[in-house]
């Protein structure tokens, strides 16, 4: 197969992008990938082509499958197959938040990504590029946003405890706005709810 990635100015751009970048087909086999996603590989990379990719990223739900990645019955509800799916066939992109479980010569790794596909052409077969980006930063080490039950005040990585609306902003540069929801506006604000509030 021809390479999807072209000529040496496309392959710059390509391994500047600092966030794990593969091209896979719609069974997740992966065509090309960048300079980032060379750490996360338990492969050489030259045999990484055409592996699919939790196979070659050790993933830990592909080795319980009789044939790997793609076989296994955690592989049915996989965000990263669903979203490379999705976008091959229709050709759209699909953001979506994950834990994964991958296995490396230094033990278990629990990452979190944002995992980003959109289809890419570059061929014969349906191609996506899938993007994972690491927002384990963003969460604690055990995949949790810690929260106050009473006060809703959230503590952060080194412990301290703020506001949702601060955690966001540093976390995410999101911002909030606020309403008031029918239950509320029922129960702190009767006269404005009227008879019939709405859902």
């Amino acid at each position: 197969m021809e390479n999807p990635l072209g000529s040496d100015f496309y392959r710059s751009v390509f391994d500047s992008i600092p966030s794990p970048l593969f091209v896979v087909d719609d069974d997740v086999r992966i065509h090309a990938f960048n300079k980032a996603a060379r750490p996360l590989l338990r492969t050489q990379a030259g045999d990484t082509i055409l592996m699919k990719g939790g196979d070659a990223l050790g993933c830990i739900n592909a080795k319980e499958g009789p044939h790997g990645c793609g076989t296994s019955a955690a592989c049915r509800g996989c965000v990263v197959r669903a979203a490379v799916g999705t976008a091959c066939r229709e050709k759209g992109v699909v953001r979506h938040p994950q834990r994964m479980q991958l296995e490396s010569g230094r033990g278990l790794l629990e990452m979190y990504y944002l995992v980003t596909t959109s289809a890419f052409s570059g061929g014969e077969v349906p191609l996506a590029i899938l993007i994972l980006e690491d927002i384990g930063g963003l969460v604690s080490d055990q995949g949790l946003v810690h929260v106050c039950m009473h006060c809703r005040r959230v503590r952060d990585g080194s412990q301290q405890w703020g506001s949702m609306e601060r955690y966001l902003k540093e976390h995410l540069d999101m911002g909030l706005s606020h309403g008031v929801c029918p239950q509320c506006l029922r129960k702190y604000y009767p006269e404005a709810a009227g008879p019939n509030p709405g859902i």
